[in-house]
């Protein structure tokens, strides 16, 4: 995963807004939405560390 990637950037810096605006207002809506920006985080990383579809095979499960 690129740290210098601009989707990744871009994420982080909602991510910051979002903690902030939690910070000066802590409610229920702007914690979902606090928790929902670090989900999607996670799930973009995650998505981005594995192997381009391109470079696997459909159908392909690895050495067996």
């Amino acid at each position: 995963m690129n740290k210098n990637h601009p989707v990744y950037l871009s994420l982080i810096a909602r991510l910051e807004s979002l903690m902030d605006q939690y910070r000066q207002h802590p409610c229920e809506r702007n914690r979902y939405r606090l928790v929902r920006q670090e989900q999607l985080i996670a799930q973009w990383v995650a998505a981005s560390d594995l192997p381009s579809p391109i470079a696997t095979p459909m159908g392909a499960t690895g050495p067996t």
